[in-house]
């Protein structure tokens, strides 16, 4: 069993799956119930994808999930996930899914009970999936470091004591090359979970490499898999062979590959 924090609730070994059969695989056998995991690559990875398989995976399991952005107007996310096969609004006619777009500061205001809105759509739907798109518009509260790290800490305990298993979304701004770090303010030491989504220059190709930095309490996949988006989602492939160096930025053929070259 894993550990139990004191006034939380028990964890447990219940899994979560994610929305694609690879991930879980990776995971041995999805997310931990009532964790959180932060997705973190640059612009047009597919984050907001990924999160949202995750929810439509809630929706088949009886699930039901809210998605919070800062970035999209309703009907944006509407269609946008219609073009996957999606609906959003199908979804929330079945109380199966909620769409949240507002700003940070609403978010995270309480009410004369001590609610916040979130804390509301919860509840209205009996929600176990929650989706937060993105930390990133955290930044513009004009809080110190300090501040900023309490604030999504407290944010993110919330939520796990409402045993909801939550994904965060935030934007890594190198597109190509090495990555420094993945947030100025220490988000991915938050969360239990780290998966990392970016681009590779790989001979001359621009592809995408899929990778779980951190993984809470359980063995993951430590390979760098390659991924498509497709009409339908996001697809994980096959593990980078014969390939070193992706993740600086500066790829190449393994000494081996390059010698078989030759031959």
């Amino acid at each position: 069993m894993r550990c139990q924090c004191q006034g939380g609730p028990e964890m447990n070994e219940d899994r979560v799956e994610s929305g694609l059969v690879a991930l879980d695989k990776m995971l041995g056998g999805g997310y931990f119930r009532g964790d959180s995991t932060l997705i973190a690559g640059s612009p047009g990875t597919g984050k907001t994808t990924l999160a949202i398989q995750f929810l439509a995976s809630g929706v088949m399991d009886d699930e039901p999930g809210v998605f919070v952005t800062f970035e999209y107007l309703p009907q944006q996310m509407y269609r946008d996930a219609l073009a996957k096969g999606w609906d959003l609004k199908e979804w929330e006619k079945s109380n199966k899914f909620r769409l949240i777009c507002t700003t940070p500061e609403v978010l995270i205001a309480e009410d004369e009970k001590g609610n916040t809105l979130l804390d509301e759509a919860i509840k209205e739907i009996k929600a176990k999936r929650i989706v937060i798109d993105s930390l990133a518009h955290f930044e513009f509260l004009g809080l110190s470091q300090s501040e900023l790290r309490g604030t999504i800490a407290g944010f993110m305990n919330h939520l796990k004591l409402k045993e909801v298993t939550t994904l965060v979304t935030h934007e890594i701004p190198e597109i190509i090359g090495p990555v420094m770090r993945i947030s100025d303010f220490g988000f991915e030491f938050l969360v239990d979970n780290v998966i990392i989504l970016r681009y590779v220059e790989m001979e001359a190709e621009l592809k995408k490499a899929f990778i779980i930095l951190k993984f809470r309490g359980g063995d993951h996949d430590r390979k760098l898999h390659e991924y498509i988006t497709t009409k339908t989602g996001i697809e994980i492939e096959n593990p980078f062979q014969n390939v070193e160096g992706i993740t600086s930025g500066a790829s190449r053929k393994t000494a081996t590959q390059r010698a078989k070259d030759l031959i």
